[in-house]
């Protein structure tokens, strides 16, 4: 079995025992046979909050010993959840943590603590009004961990056949394309290397009888085709699709759900607040809507 030793050599895996746990436990093992690396399984206890009464109501408040026995409770349950999701992960090695705190504040501060590799963690199919109330955890950790994260969707990641890899010509992509040169060689996956190329409206240029569009659009094949050409030379197959006249979310989304892949990787640029309110986020977008597992990469510093 080939390996990629030292690419991922520590993984944090978040559970909070939903659903999803188990998908992200099958994800974690699918990964982990290939690059063996520690894997470190956090369940955050979220503090309990209640609010003072006036003395005057018959109800008491509760105290602060009472809250402490619950969250003991808590804890040696999260404690039996873990000792079972260890065994699971064998031969893998696994330790677990059980921390007290807000869940993406937490698994953010244990990533760098842990200076881990790659944070797999399960991403909850929320209604509309649930994610506005309640926001989503992947999101949160998404938005300010400086470490790559995996969000699996729905069901387990078992096969890496088909990838899709959202590339935009950043530095960020570029640095993207050689992680997922050294990330998806175990595998074997055929790579879809897709461009959403958005409309360009230029007037002047064209009344000048400048085609730079057209220019614009062969310069861009002509790399891509040489990126498709790295992937080839490391036995992982490839294929260039140049989605033309799209948003960028609408044509990602729209080449997802018109092909049966097991993941998509996307670039996140870590863009300031401000800046991500202005221009908005595509790979939170792609996140929120994707119906397959979503690698957010983020590049080191």
């Amino acid at each position: 079995m080939e390996t990629k030793e030292g690419l991922i050599s520590k993984v944090l895996v978040p559970v909070d025992f939903s659903d999803i746990t188990d998908a992200v436990i099958k994800t974690t093992k699918f990964i982990g046979e290939k690059f063996q690396p520690e894997v470190y399984l956090l369940h955050v206890i979220s503090p309990l909050v209640y609010v003072s009464m006036p003395e005057s109501m018959v109800v008491d408040v509760i105290d602060a010993s009472v809250i402490e026995e619950i969250e003991e409770l808590k804890r040696q349950n999260a404690e039996k959840f873990l000792n079972s999701l260890q065994e699971e992960l064998k031969p893998l090695k696994t330790i677990p943590i059980i921390e007290i705190g807000n869940p993406p504040d937490v698994i953010v501060e244990k990533e760098e603590e842990l200076n881990v590799d790659l944070t797999i963690l399960g991403g909850h199919q929320k209604g509309l009004v649930e994610r506005i109330l309640l926001g989503s955890t992947s999101e949160a950790v998404v938005k300010h961990s400086k470490k790559p994260v995996l969000v699996v969707k729905g069901h387990a990641i078992e096969k890496l056949e088909k990838v899709v890899i959202a590339y935009d010509f950043s530095e960020t992509a570029d640095a993207m394309v050689e992680y997922a040169l050294k990330f998806l060689k175990p595998f074997g996956s055929k790579v879809y290397l897709v461009h959403v190329d958005e409309e360009i409206d230029i007037p002047i240029l064209e009344r000048l009888g400048l085609d730079l569009v057209k220019q614009i659009k062969e310069k861009k094949l002509q790399y891509l085709n040489q990126l498709k050409e790295k992937f080839e030379k490391e036995n992982l197959p490839c294929e260039v699709i140049f989605v033309e006249e799209r948003e960028v979310v609408e044509g990602i989304l729209e080449v997802i759900e018109n092909g049966s892949y097991d993941m998509v990787m996307i670039a996140n640029k870590g863009l300031s607040g401000l800046k991500r309110i202005l221009m908005g986020s595509v790979s939170l977008d792609v996140l929120r809507k994707s119906p397959i597992p979503v690698f957010v990469y983020k590049k080191s510093h």
